[in-house]
């Protein structure tokens, strides 16, 4: 039998962002709490708002259970005399453990026959536990940061006003601080009048004690709420830009939502309609409208943790809000107009890109160097002179009042600046270049928004592992995890071919000449933490380790490694790939553990034997064939013509002796097999298999 337990920590305001990582924590330290002390439940829910974190645990074990303990004690040599009976060593024992020698057994161990006692240790009740178990798991709740108040040790999110703790009906005797549970909890801070009385650990009649308060303690619940009625309220004005972030974030700045739709002036729907959106969003977490035609409109939703009393006083507040806040916009704009694009790239000298890798001025530049080198190397046709006007321009708008303001504007400013200053040739790929964001996976279409976007994520990696800069374990504040894996969906998606390994290298000796490289052997670095983010894609798109392990110590180029793979999986399907892997791992297996580079050179005038003879000529055959395959990235054929090799390796084994006593003809017949060899080690791996 168990019984419910419910508790709630009651505080002041709680940050909307530190609400669901701390759920997540609580649910997590609580399971692994009541397992430690041997309880066991049913079930672990958590939820919470902006001033509770609630956990309930259902059907938890009134008492710990009960454990077997064995202790050994003497061997049987040393407990028992030459006339049979108990000496003091296990009489002695056996009184420490309040029993007599007679109750004790005789275990068997690897160092022989050891009187042992075996007692069963009952568990602790719930009740007296659980005051410290509770205590333990509020003190390691995860927030992003703590504080102290008043004169208590104890750090919390924001300070702790009131507890409920219930196990079935009675009270948990637990006290944080100056605060004691109780099986009281609180409503809605302005539409609950008195505390809420929870006579037993209850979870649905809790919930809905709460709700008639005004309070939807469910996040899930929550949101719903909070999206049903944006989607209400805004049915005959227009259509509300419902972003999940934004939608989460409202929900949890409330304890129960009262949306109000306001209005602007409609001189500011001149303003670029990203600028518009991005002010109403990050400033004030508006939610903006649209027409059927997905154009903006001068209307607004904000959502309210208070019913209010005169509606039409609360939508004014709002609306003054937003028009003092897109005023502000609006100059910022007008400003940034008033300066030509070029006068904002001479600006970028001023601003610091990284301390130990220079200005924006200097990244520019960089830009450009390398934007040209990958030009002439993913497509020589491409209009060079718009690529490197791209990339001179890639940074204007970082030195703009509106991205000063709106960081995550980088980009889509830049592309309204250029098209408003006359460059709309290079004005999208501006856009792209930041491509593809971390929540889409939409990539840059056009040739320069490709080569650009590439080219700014090769630099960002190369200039902060070139100048020490590097992420440490899940630490990584620049954002070159998510560099690397933008390289990486670019090149497969666009199927584009690339050597990274000199890629990197030429962005590092660029770096070099700026002279603002600190690790110059950093290369093998930058390519082993690239290669550990291709191993993540590869297996988010399927494949299995066995496979990735072909291939991903090859030259580091993401889209040629993609093909070798995936024509891999789809052969290792066939019955084909079975011949493929035995003939050759009776090949690898002879030659394991050889120098091979220190045999001599192959001599067809020292086979004796007509299986050698026929390999060496199948050999022949075939390289050429098989290169002219490599060359042209065909890896479905071949693997195919690799099959070829079958047949004459089996028979080759079958009749011939390999490793006879007269060396110059072991080591030709090695070298005959090592030459075979290269051919499928030439695809992969492939030993990975063996």
């Amino acid at each position: 039998m168990g019984k419910n337990l419910l508790w709630e920590i009651g505080t002041e305001e709680l940050p909307a962002r530190f609400i669901i990582p701390a759920l997540e924590s609580l649910k997590t330290l609580a399971e692994n709490k009541l397992r430690e002390n041997q309880l066991n439940f049913e079930e672990i829910k958590t939820a919470g708002t902006l001033r509770r974190l609630t956990l309930f645990v259902k059907n938890l074990s009134e008492t710990q259970e009960e454990k077997e303990e064995e202790i050994l004690g003497p061997s049987v040599k040393v407990g028992i005399d030459e006339k049979g009976n108990y000496t003091q060593a296990v009489i002695g024992f056996a009184k420490k453990y309040g029993v007599t020698p007679e109750k004790l057994i005789i275990k068997k161990t690897e160092k022989g026959d050891y009187f042992c006692l075996k007692r069963v240790i009952l568990g602790k009740k719930t009740v007296e536990i659980l005051p410290q178990i509770l205590l333990t798991i509020l003190r390691s709740i995860y927030f992003p940061k703590s504080m102290r108040w008043g004169y208590y040790e104890i750090r919390f999110a924001r300070p702790i006003r009131w507890m409920l703790c219930l196990y079935g009906k009675e009270v948990i005797p637990l006290k944080v601080a100056n605060v004691s549970a109780s099986s009281f909890t609180l409503g809605h801070r302005f539409l609950s009048e008195k505390p809420i009385e929870i006579s037993e650990a209850d979870w649905e009649n809790y919930e809905r004690l709460l709700e008639e308060n005004y309070v939807i303690v469910d996040p899930k619940k929550r949101i719903l709420k909070t999206k049903e009625e944006i989607l209400r309220i805004s049915q005959k004005i227009g259509i509300p830009e419902l972003e999940k972030d934004l939608l989460e974030e409202n929900a949890h700045l409330v304890e129960y939502p009262f949306p109000v739709v306001g209005e602007f002036p409609k001189e500011f729907l001149n303003l670029p309609e990203p600028l518009v959106i991005t002010a109403l969003k990050e400033h004030q977490r508006y939610i903006c409208l649209k027409d059927k035609k997905g154009k903006l409109i001068n209307y607004f939703i904000a959502i309210n943790n208070n019913l209010p009393k005169n509606l039409e006083i609360l939508k004014k507040g709002h609306e003054r809000v937003t028009k003092a806040r897109l005023e502000d916009v609006k100059f910022y704009f007008e400003k940034d107009l008033k300066e030509p694009l070029k006068k904002k790239v001479e600006k970028l000298k001023g601003i610091v890109y990284h301390i130990k890798c220079g200005t924006l001025w200097d990244k520019t530049q960089r830009l450009i160097e390398l934007g040209e080198y990958l030009t002439r190397k993913i497509n020589p046709y491409a209009d060079l002179k718009k690529i490197k006007k791209a990339c001179f321009y890639a940074k204007a708008d970082l030195a703009s009042e509106v991205v000063k303001e709106f960081t995550s504007l980088q980009g889509i400013m830049g592309k309204i600046y250029a098209e408003y200053f006359g460059e709309k040739d290079i004005a999208l790929a501006l856009y792209e270049q930041y491509l593809p964001y971390s929540q889409n996976e939409i990539l840059p279409e056009t040739q320069e928004g490709i080569i650009l976007s590439l080219t700014d994520k090769i630099d960002h990696l190369v200039s902060l592992f070139g100048s020490g800069e590097k992420p440490t374990g899940e630490a990584d504040p620049y954002g070159l995890r998510r560099s690397a894996y933008g390289i990486i969906k670019i090149l497969i998606g666009k199927k584009i071919f690339l050597n990274l390994e000199e890629a990197f290298s030429y962005g590092l000796r660029i770096l070099e000449k700026q002279r603002f490289i600190r690790e110059k052997d950093i290369l093998d670095e930058i390519l082993d933490f690239f290669r550990r983010r291709l191993e993540g894609e590869f297996l988010n798109l399927g494949f299995n380790k066995l496979l990735i392990g072909v291939v991903i110590k090859l030259p580091l180029d993401p889209f040629d490694l993609f093909l070798r793979i995936k024509a891999l999986k789809e052969f290792q399907d066939k019955k084909d790939f079975v011949d493929l892997i035995t003939g050759f791992k009776r090949v690898a297996q002879i030659l394991k553990g050889l120098e091979i580079n220190k045999l001599p050179e192959l001599k067809p005038t020292l086979f004796e034997e007509k299986e050698e003879k026929e390999l060496y000529s199948k050999l022949l055959e075939l390289k050429p064939r098989l290169e002219d395959l490599l060359n042209r990235k065909e890896y479905p054929h071949y693997l195919e013509r690799l099959l070829e090799f079958k047949e004459l390796i089996d028979r080759f084994f079958d009749n011939v002796f390999v490793m006879v006593d007269k060396k110059e003809l072991r080591e030709n017949r090695l070298k005959l097999l090592a030459e075979v060899s290269s051919l499928f080690n030439s695809f992969g791996d492939l030993t990975y298999f063996i």
